[in-house]
């Protein structure tokens, strides 16, 4: 049903946003308190299905809801969403929309959920711009506050295990993306089944690499930090996601984990054990220099690539403070790699950040920053908005030599997690994870040079960062051999 509400508007819209959990089967029991729990709700609330496969898949269902309701009473105001459309469940393999319409049939007549009015309908109005815009179809469900008595419900640990493999995104433009990402919606995927029947082999390996992680992630879950009274969550999976209808494009991937805090993320343990992040520095324009075969503009030794950019640009606003030089140039790098255009000629109307680049001379300081990027990373001159920027052709490259690094750590029995261009991994793995990272990367884009024929081969060691949550950050020089 579609209603269009002339009143409604995008500031009511995103202060309900964050207080909704999307429910999502991918949530398993961890430890016995869960299981007993779910055993409860299942033998009081339920009508458990009697096949086998029915009986798990309906089984998940209720133990994801479970683990989700702990994080809807840690919100002010927390709410459910449970999507009424068919295609939102196509991406779960362990799952589908009739199991869980029948769990949450069974949780509505027993009273452990309530529909709340007005929602599960498309809301469009008009913005500021006079654009239509949309909120999407999320069913919305207010908990049932018995659930928070029941025996072990926040003593229960649930470990988030059945992710799927791989998803890739439909073909998106940049402004596109932005726009959608100022909505708050998530990038449609395009349906699992004819991602296999396009890609074959190709998303078969992508799929088994995953799966081979997450099996050895099983043995050693990323416990996640405790927030609030819930029990503690625990991580064992990840999801490969593309960009562009394309395997070669994107390709990172994204777990519970992804979406924390670096400072949350850092409370976290795996094997009971502290972390440490290893964060590479300046990735992106640093891998596509080396990748297209072309130095960086750097002498010697380096570890941050943003103080040599500040130190063209010279003359302009000499009063700011060496921080808030740095803050601009890491914006327009972001900028410049992300919609693939080096003649950007000024900043993105919105940011996340209180950059201000002045009135009067807006453009003209951003061009100097930009030319100064160019100048240290001519790389980027190679740069364009189709597929050489830092949403496709860079994001899958840092992705597979992140791919290479978690299996060629698998193989010295090493758990890591991977952020992107971050790993996480024990404080005793810390020195062997390094060593590994660095010269995976080496090994990958000396070959990448190689085979592409490129004007140099780039032999180079990347600068690191390593940080944990009871030491201040280390940085490791980069160098070029």
């Amino acid at each position: 049903m579609l209603s269009i509400n002339m009143e409604a508007n995008s500031e009511k819209i995103q202060v309900e946003k964050p207080n909704t959990v999307p429910l999502k089967p991918v949530w398993e029991a961890y430890n016995d308190a869960a299981q007993q729990l779910l055993d409860i709700v299942i033998h009081s609330f339920c009508e458990e299905p009697t096949t086998p496969s029915s009986r798990e898949k309906y089984r998940l269902v209720v133990s994801s809801f479970l683990a989700l309701s702990q994080q809807v009473f840690n919100k002010d105001g927390g709410v459910m969403g449970i999507p009424k459309d068919k295609d939102f469940w196509t991406v779960f393999p362990d799952a589908g929309w009739r199991i869980v319409e029948k769990v949450r049939d069974d949780l509505e007549k027993a009273g452990a959920i309530h529909f709340v009015e007005g929602t599960g309908k498309k809301h469009i109005w008009k913005d500021d711009d006079g654009r239509w815009q949309s909120d999407g179809t999320m069913s919305v469900y207010e908990l049932d506050e018995s659930l928070m008595h029941l025996p072990n419900f926040f003593e229960a640990e649930w470990v988030e295990a059945r992710r799927p493999t791989v998803l890739v995104g439909v073909a998106e433009h940049y402004l596109a993306k932005k726009d959608r990402q100022r909505q708050g919606l998530l990038k449609p995927k395009v349906p699992v089944s004819i991602v296999k029947r396009q890609f074959g082999k190709s998303y078969s390996d992508s799929s088994k690499g995953v799966t081979d992680l997450n099996t050895f992630w099983r043995q050693h879950p990323l416990g996640l930090p405790r927030m609030g009274n819930r029990g503690k969550p625990y991580a064992a999976c990840a999801t490969r996601v593309y960009h562009d209808g394309r395997l070669d494009s994107g390709g990172r991937y994204y777990g519970a984990w992804t979406n924390l805090e670096s400072w949350e993320r850092l409370q976290s343990t795996i094997d009971g054990e502290p972390i440490v992040s290893i964060d590479l520095n300046a990735s992106q324009p640093t891998l596509f220099s080396s990748l297209m075969g072309m130095k960086m503009c750097v002498e010697g030794e380096w570890t941050d690539l943003y103080q040599h950019i500040v130190g063209r640009v010279g003359w302009f606003n000499t009063d700011e403070d060496e921080k808030a030089k740095r803050a601009k140039a890491k914006r327009v790098t972001v900028e410049v790699i992300g919609t693939g255009n080096p003649k950007k000629a000024g900043p993105a109307k919105q940011t996340d950040d209180d950059i201000t680049w002045g009135e009067e001379a807006e453009v003209r300081e951003y061009t100097l920053y930009r030319d100064a990027l160019l100048d240290v990373v001519p790389a980027l001159s190679l740069l364009d908005g189709e597929y050489l920027n830092g949403a496709g052709f860079i994001s899958f490259q840092e992705a597979e030599m992140m791919t290479a690094t978690l299996h060629n750590l698998i193989t010295k029995g090493i758990p890591a997690y991977p952020v992107h261009d971050c790993l996480m991994v024990k404080e005793s793995d810390q020195e062997e994870a390094l060593s590994t990272f660095r010269e995976t990367i080496r090994s990958y884009i000396r070959q990448h040079c190689e085979m592409n024929r490129r004007q140099e081969v780039i032999d180079i060691l990347v600068p690191v960062s390593i940080e944990s949550g009871s030491r201040e950050k280390i940085r490791l020089e980069g160098l070029y051999s």
